[in-house]
């Protein structure tokens, strides 16, 4: 019994202490930061066509695939399962989760993925006959304990630009909207902002991330 309980410990410990000790998702080659600041990280990644090392995924992320593409996501105990995304399709995940992924399409599968670095905040409440922000009708695509996403796509981008009555925002939101080219990029609203339009001239689809 002693050695069939020494046995066990000696399998376990490695695949548990690694899974601990496992490097972050990002940086890695492919990916490259396009913004960070005290509530999120924001990155635009590509899965190449090559092997990644396991990583621990230290932050609830979200986020959008804007290039479609194929891997494999090999769990920390090694089961291996192949996966094809499309475009246009919304992530979530959250933390803990430890794995590899490997792009395995000669055109690799791409996103934006946001990092969300703080714990849950509270709506606010601004003193204001304003609208809360959506008030041009975007489409809902996800909706959780963490994060709310809207989408503009072009017919609703045509029709929201015509409404520019001013709005705030309850929550910090992460903007990130794609031009002609399909090139992602983002910014930053905080919480309590008010302006006119989240959209951007040149945008031909934007997503709203609301980070509760």
């Amino acid at each position: 019994m002693r050695i069939a309980v020494l046995f066990l410990l000696i399998c376990v410990f490695p695949l548990a202490h690694a899974q601990v000790d496992a490097p972050p998702a990002y940086p890695r080659e492919g990916a490259t930061k396009l913004l960070e600041n005290q509530h999120v990280i924001v990155w635009d990644i590509s899965w190449l066509k090559q092997d990644y090392p396991i990583h621990r995924h230290r932050y609830d992320h979200t986020g959008v695939y804007y290039s479609p593409g194929e891997r494999i996501i090999t769990s920390s105990e090694g089961e291996a399962r192949e996966v094809q995304t499309p475009a246009w399709g919304i992530s979530f995940q959250l933390a803990g989760v430890t794995h590899t992924e490997s792009g395995i399409s000669d055109e690799p599968l791409r996103a934006v993925f946001i990092q969300i670095k703080r714990p849950i905040a509270g709506d606010s409440e601004l003193a204001s006959s304003l609208p809360r922000f959506p008030s041009d009708a975007p489409l809902e695509r996800r909706s959780n304990e963490r994060v709310r996403v809207w989408e503009y796509d072009e017919g609703l981008l045509n029709a929201s630009s015509a409404d520019s009555s001013a709005h705030y925002h309850d929550h910090d939101a992460v903007v990130v909207w794609f031009d002609a080219d399909t090139r992602p990029n983002v910014h930053f609203v905080s919480q309590g902002a008010v302006h006119r339009s989240d959209i951007p001239s040149a945008a031909t689809r934007v997503f709203i991330f609301e980070v509760l």
